[in-house]
């Protein structure tokens, strides 16, 4: 899948006119073409849409595959975390009841919202950093991320750099989030 950004304004929900942006998508498929302009929902609704009508078999592939409602993962972070103008997560609840694993699967869910927000380039997090980040020993670290990624909550993209998976944000969302909201 190819991206292209040619106006970063838009990014930041401005268009140089200072209206509201349209998102534009053509569907090719075969000797198909379609074309929607109009808000993200409406634009998105189409796109679901075309590829029911296109692909019958899509809801069943949909209901087999695990993604991430983003939507729902920003609301309930809402409180639980915030970002600092340069994309860095700041952690807003007292995380000393959350175990290392917890720990790091919260940091990495931090990355990966900064990411999909737009206001962080990585979706990952250097062992380093994780180091830096949960104040943990680094056999601990290295520990719970070899166990993480042994439980397809965490995948490893490079030389010593995480992210989480689809299935950690799940995990998270149903047994670290609740942890941290209740957190005084």
């Amino acid at each position: 899948m190819k991206r292209l950004y040619q106006d970063y304004e838009v990014k930041k929900g401005i268009s140089r006119s200072g209206e509201a942006p349209k998102l534009k998508v053509t569907i090719k498929y075969g000797a198909l073409e379609s074309t929607c302009e109009g808000s993200a929902e409406e634009v998105l609704k189409f796109v679901f849409n075309f590829i029911k009508e296109v692909y019958p078999d899509y809801e069943i592939v949909r209901g087999l595959t695990l993604t991430v409602d983003l939507e729902r993962l920003l609301r309930r972070l809402k409180g639980v975390m915030a970002f600092l103008p340069k994309g860095r997560p700041v952690i807003l609840k007292p995380t000393d009841r959350l175990t290392d694993s917890d720990l790091i699967l919260t940091h990495l869910v931090a990355a990966y919202a900064g990411n999909q927000m737009g206001v962080a380039e990585d979706d990952n997090i250097s062992m380093a950093d994780l180091l830096d980040k949960t104040g943990k020993p680094a056999g601990t670290v290295a520990g719970r991320l070899s166990e993480l990624a042994g439980g397809l909550y965490v995948e490893r993209v490079g030389r010593g750099k995480y992210r989480v998976t689809a299935y950690g944000v799940k995990e998270f969302m149903e047994n670290v989030l609740p942890k941290l909201e209740e957190a005084q």
